[in-house]
């Protein structure tokens, strides 16, 4: 008996350590934010600054963060190799920092590290590259924030966009002279990354080593930005972080993103004549920014003509007049929705009725005027049958 309770209780470990593993490799994310300093030398100290972060829908627990020692890096005497966050709950973003040291033989050029994270046993770990070297070249301050663009240009609750960011070497030299030695301006870019916040997420991963910007030259970074559900209106700001070269300026940038919930508005260009058989609504977009694919969808026991009405890309504050044919049925009310898309996210307002009383199908009372003019020629042509009739009756009576 005892030894079949116990038998039970060792699966329910082994299965929950098992589902928290699962769990983990699901949920968790591990990246490097930066190294510095950029190149590492030969035979010298550097720091390593990783992320972890639980893009999971549970809290994960018993995590581990971990340097593998590997040549040519090894962890600085008196730190550790490993990290004990304990609990990563739900959207928690962890930054740990390891002291490392460059063996005095480490080969000039990229190199790999290794970090990782374990939980109740299982180790999930991935590579990145640090790049050593004694050669740093001295564009200090070239590289600036051209541009940003965002896409849509004004978000809405739960909308998924994209931040453009353009990178320029604002050097006008492919070389510069420092105590009589010549140096290169191409700027090498080491990380690059943008961070979310309470309220908004951004789902690309960073960007290490994206490549070398010459003078006058221009590297554009793409990151997709997802606004969470029942976010405020409000401008909200994302950190950009940029690590070079040793001597090239780091940039630490805020990229403002607007949230606005407003959305396209409706209203009767006239109040609808009981019997005219047709609606005609105005319609504004009250956004800030451009809105594309909207469609005017009306709905009601009624056959429209046209079954939608397609209005296709609106600026802001611009107005369109449509119009509606009631063509059959007989509705209490009918009600209009409107769908569109900002940037590439589709939404649809809330539909607007518009009560009808009295009235009739068009056609129906056209059949009835029709069949009243028959029927009024038949009477019309038999009182002129009777009539000719009595006449010549009377006319033979008075002959005969």
């Amino acid at each position: 008996m005892y030894s079949k309770l116990l038998i039970a209780f060792c699966l329910i470990l082994v299965l929950s350590g098992t589902s928290q593993a699962v769990l983990s490799e699901n949920s968790l994310r591990i990246s490097l934010i930066k190294y510095d300093p950029y190149p590492v030398s030969p035979d010298s100290d550097f720091g390593v600054w990783v992320q972890l972060e639980n893009v999971g829908d549970n809290d994960i627990s018993a995590v581990s963060i971990e340097f593998v020692e590997k040549y040519p890096f090894s962890v600085k005497s008196g730190d550790s190799a490993v990290k004990y966050p304990g609990i990563v709950r739900k959207n928690d973003k962890i930054i740990y920092k390891f002291s490392v040291h460059a063996d005095k033989n480490a080969f000039i050029g990229t190199n790999k590290i290794e970090i990782g994270y374990r939980v109740d046993g299982s180790f999930t770990k991935k590579e990145f590259d640090i790049e050593v070297g004694s050669d740093v070249v001295d564009n200090k301050g070239t590289v600036r924030l051209e541009k940003y663009s965002l896409n849509p240009e004004v978000f809405m609750s739960g909308d998924t966009g994209t931040v453009s960011l353009t990178l320029k070497n604002s050097a006008t030299a492919y070389t510069i002279e420092i105590d009589g030695k010549d140096y290169s301006m191409n700027a090498q870019i080491q990380s690059a990354q943008l961070l979310g916040n309470e309220f908004i997420d951004v789902t690309s991963e960073p960007y290490y080593n994206p490549g070398i910007i010459g003078p006058g030259d221009s590297l554009e970074l793409q990151y997709t930005i997802k606004i969470r559900d029942n976010t405020p209106d409000g401008t909200y700001f994302l950190d950009f972080a940029l690590m070079g070269s040793a001597r090239l300026y780091s940039l630490n940038l805020k990229i403002p993103i607007r949230v606005d919930s407003s959305s396209i508005e409706t209203a009767l260009s006239e109040k609808p004549i009981a019997n005219a058989g047709k609606v005609i609504l105005n319609i504004a977009n009250t956004r800030p920014n451009t809105l594309s694919a909207v469609t005017v969808i009306p709905s009601g026991n009624v056959t429209f003509e046209p079954a939608t009405y397609f209005i296709g890309t609106m600026e802001p504050d611009e107005l369109f007049t449509v119009k509606f044919d009631l063509k059959s049925g007989n509705p209490d009310n009918v009600s209009f929705s409107l769908r569109f898309k900002n940037g590439n996210n589709w939404h649809e307002s809330e539909a607007m009725s518009v009560a009808l009383d009295g009235y009739k199908d068009s056609r129906s009372e056209s059949s009835s005027f029709s069949i009243l003019i028959v029927l009024g020629i038949l009477g019309a042509a038999l009182i002129i049958i009777a009539g000719f009739f009595v006449y010549m009756r009377r006319r033979r009576a008075r002959s005969g």
